[in-house]
């Protein structure tokens, strides 16, 4: 037996033999014809449209398919690659080649290609490095459509069941989006990738299918025909594991299964814990699409509505009236119930394409959160003013991301005065009640929580960033993933000092974050006196069930 570790990107346990898969594009010397004499050059252009119109006829179908599988908000990925292949850039890089240069459609469209996607693999932020798998998409697709709409290299679709039995694990150095939009999980139990990140569109969509997935394992071996486990919460990989091993993960594997199961029991209940104490516990959302599995679970709230998830599978701007919209909807749907919406939170490692962000050595700590929307007022101006008019749906919680003063909180609430102030000018109905609060995520704001505490209604408790600040440990570095961990003496000390704030100054506060959902912190959150906790929808059950084993009369409060 040997191990193997990547990133776990999809959660849940898979056995089975490892098939390997070559979704790869064909070299360009396998086209039929690389150069066009000068006559022929307009009849190659003529030829790379055509292939560019039904490749966008294709897209358009995935983005149906994806609308019906994953539902609108992934779906966006599909978006995303039609906007790509509308380029006009492109385009036009694409016309020289054939005009000027005299090469084919094929190897044109290859070339381009290549260059935006070795333009996306050389930068240094993550989301924009994973879009280098969207242009290779489009890229294939127009190839697709040039060779006729036959298949291309070895495996620009899957093998059949004839050739590989199902149920197996997929192996690939890499998988494009429409390929994974295509796997069927009752084919394919697990997927393997060597290349690859959490931010990946491929990532993305093996989540929403409910398909266990680790990236970035680049040494695993390739050609398959063995047997492995993968485990998609640790990112572990076990090539040829013994029987033990192989019983040990079949039995973790029908006890994750029978946990999903028995979970459901839990949606109708009230968050309480044994003695008798009152937990709220709400969600995180980044789309309206997501209060599908809001609603079931029976979530007290919406903790944190990532606001950046709007901006980011867009191929333009979203206006006020189609943000008003999404924000009012999830605030009819939680029937009064509290949605905090967060400022647009955009940088380091979230990008949006229609927004020249500078390069920064340290995009982490740079022009983020509240300090792009205030270099950016005419975006920020716009998604208040939509904020303020989807206010009168619910009860509209204001969340400001990566504070690190005061007088940021101040500027935003003077911009809130202007936003409602033009409103009213204009006779568009909107209200000014709802609460402002500040993400509290770095040290900055932990040390100056009296002061912000004053200044606010709430503060919600990042853990993630707060986490890698406390403990200066990149928590997208596995060589000191070991540190990013809330339970992190340091960082209980952090969380402790941030809800103390909280408490004297008589608000509320609220821990998201990857610690809100670890039960190893559920008893020491609850013991230091919060009473809010905001966990992503998949976690929401299991965390009812650890809330309602609790008994706060035996805890003494101690670190």
């Amino acid at each position: 037996m040997k191990k193997y570790r990547g990133i776990a990107v999809s959660e849940g346990y898979a056995l089975g033999p490892v098939r390997e898969w070559l979704p790869n594009l064909p070299e360009a010397g396998t086209f039929t014809h690389t150069q066009s004499p000068e006559k022929d050059r307009p009849r190659e252009w003529a030829r790379f449209l055509q292939a560019r119109v039904g490749a966008c006829s294709h897209m358009t179908e995935l983005y149906q398919q994806a609308l019906a599988r994953v539902g609108e908000h992934y779906a966006g990925i599909f978006k995303i690659q039609l906007a790509l292949l509308q380029d006009e850039e492109l385009l036009l890089r694409v016309r020289r080649k054939i005009m000027e240069e005299g090469l084919s459609a094929e190897v044109a469209m290859q070339a381009v290609g290549e260059e935006y996607g070795n333009l996306f693999d050389a930068m240094d932020d993550e989301y924009m490095r994973a879009r280098g798998a969207d242009i290779r998409d489009v890229q294939r697709q127009v190839l697709q459509q040039l060779a006729g709409d036959t298949p291309l290299g070895d495996g620009a679709a899957l093998p059949s069941e004839e050739d590989w039995p199902a149920p197996y694990l997929l192996a690939a150095d890499d998988i494009l989006p429409s390929q994974t939009l295509a796997l069927d999980p009752g084919q394919v139990l697990g997927l393997i990738l060597r290349q690859g990140s959490q931010m990946s569109h491929a990532a993305i969509l093996a989540r929403s299918l409910g398909i266990p997935a680790v990236t970035g394992v680049r040494d695993f071996p390739r050609g398959g025909g063995f047997f492995a486990i993968l485990n998609g919460f640790s990112g572990e990989l076990l090539r040829d594991p013994g029987e033990e091993e192989k019983w040990e993960y079949t039995r973790m594997r029908q006890e994750f299964e029978a946990r999903r199961q028995a979970l459901k029991t839990y949606s109708g209940v009230q968050t309480i814990t044994m003695d008798g104490t009152p937990v709220e516990l709400m969600a995180n959302i980044g789309h309206p699409d997501d209060m599908t599995s809001v609603r079931d679970c029976g979530a007290d709230g919406i903790g944190l509505f990532r606001s950046e998830y709007l901006f980011m599978y867009c191929e333009q701007m979203p206006s006020e009236e189609e943000q008003a919209a999404a924000y009012g909807a999830v605030l009819q749907q939680m029937q009064g119930k509290k949605v905090i919406i967060r400022l647009l939170d955009v940088g380091a490692d979230k990008q949006i394409p229609y927004v020249k962000m500078d390069r920064e050595e340290n995009p982490v700590m740079g022009r983020r959160g509240i300090r792009f929307c205030l270099e950016h007022r005419d975006i920020l101006m716009t998604q208040l003013r939509a904020l303020l008019r989807a206010a009168p749906l619910g009860q509209l919680g204001i969340l400001i991301p990566m504070v690190v003063s005061v007088e940021e909180v101040r500027t935003v609430r003077r911009l809130l005065r202007q936003a409602a102030c033009t409103l009213e000018e204009e006779g568009i109905a909107h209200s000014t009640q709802y609460e402002i609060g500040v993400m509290i995520e770095t040290p900055a704001s932990v040390m100056m929580g009296d002061e912000l505490a004053q200044e606010v209604d709430f503060f919600s408790i990042g853990t993630n960033d707060l986490t890698q600040f406390v403990m200066a440990a990149d928590r997208g570095n596995p060589k000191v993933g070991a540190l990013c961990s809330a339970n992190q003496e340091p960082v209980r000390r952090m969380l402790r000092m941030a809800v103390d704030s909280a408490r004297r100054a008589g608000i509320w506060a609220d821990v998201c974050g990857e610690a809100a959902a670890d039960p190893q912190m559920t008893e020491f959150l609850l013991s230091i006196g919060v009473r809010t906790l905001s966990v992503a929808p998949a976690s929401l059950l299991s965390m009812r069930q650890t809330i309602r084993q609790q008994d706060l009369t035996k805890k003494s409060g101690e670190s």
